[in-house]
């Protein structure tokens, strides 16, 4: 190993805001960049493994980090009521727009046998580039597998999905690169109120203070709304092995639902994570100065 002089990151900022005497507001855009050779590992081995990769897994090839995240917009309110001399009430808005992470088109399985599950596919412009066998085939087209799918057919859900897939279809005939799938926006809004109750005994102030937080708020008002968004199936391609002139590699392109025999349709899918869902809180503290 060596040190190499590739690599950077960069991050642009534009923010506007303003403040009013109980009115506050600030709406800003990040435009980000990064992109290194390696990651994922404390040890030389972890480093060599843990990065997706194409041809020569030695060579350092500059892709995208796996923190990469291009835009995000970030906007945030507060308003102060006070009235009735010891009574406040503060409402406050967060929102955040921005792409929910990134991945890697990889075969499920170690195409170049070099120990790792890290290889990145090759995106075929047409049926003549790829030779598709059953699932668990072992790269001979025939045998023992449940796939009842002959190749065209296999062919022809792989095509549609590859055209359904905004990287995949304006990368035909090339291997995808490392991180470069962007998953799409997800937009959260959030909303607090606060209720702030004063009482001033001599020079001491006291503030019983009342907040409720309702988090991811559009996921509350309808159950399709503040989503994340996450790959159906970022390694949709499985590499069996050599067909039987030995030299031709095959792949199969499983089912979503073997079960049911349903391929795989959409690059995304939505999240069931607490990130899609809404959440509710409510806080007491008592202050004094």
């Amino acid at each position: 190993m060596k040190n190499t002089t590739k690599g950077y990151s960069y991050t642009l900022t534009g923010r506007v805001q303003k403040t009013y005497k109980d009115f506050f507001f600030s709406v800003a855009y990040t435009y980000a960049q990064s992109q290194n050779t390696a990651e994922a590992g404390s040890t030389a081995g972890g480093l060599w493994s843990g990065r997706a990769v194409k041809g020569d897994p030695n060579t350092p090839n500059l892709a995208n980090a796996s923190w990469y995240q291009p835009h995000r917009i970030v906007a945030f309110a507060s308003y102060k009521l006070s009235y009735a001399k010891y009574f406040s009430t503060t409402f406050g808005a967060f929102y955040e727009a921005a792409p929910n992470g990134v991945t890697s088109y990889m075969y499920s399985n170690d195409f170049n046998n070099d120990g790792n599950i890290n290889d990145l596919i090759y995106i075929p412009r047409n049926q003549s580039e790829i030779n598709l066998v059953k699932v668990g085939s072992g790269g001979l087209g025939t045998g023992t597998s449940s796939d009842p799918r002959t190749a065209n057919q296999i062919w022809a859900q792989l095509n549609n999905f590859i055209s359904q897939d905004k990287y995949l279809n304006s990368h035909r005939g090339q291997v995808a690169d490392a991180n470069a799938v962007v998953f799409p926006f997800f937009k959260k809004l959030d909303l607090n109120i606060t209720e702030d109750i004063s009482i001033k005994t001599g020079k001491t102030r006291h503030t019983l203070r009342f907040s409720w937080d309702i988090l991811n708020v559009g996921n509350l008002l309808n159950k399709d709304w503040g989503l994340l968004k996450v790959p159906t199936k970022s390694n949709f391609l499985t590499y069996e092995g050599l067909s039987a002139d030995g030299k031709t590699p095959s792949f199969s392109f499983p089912y979503l639902d073997a079960t049911n025999q349903v391929p795989v349709v959409n690059s995304f899918s939505n999240s069931t994570s607490i990130g899609s869902r809404w959440q509710m809180q409510f806080g007491f503290k008592y202050l004094f100065n």
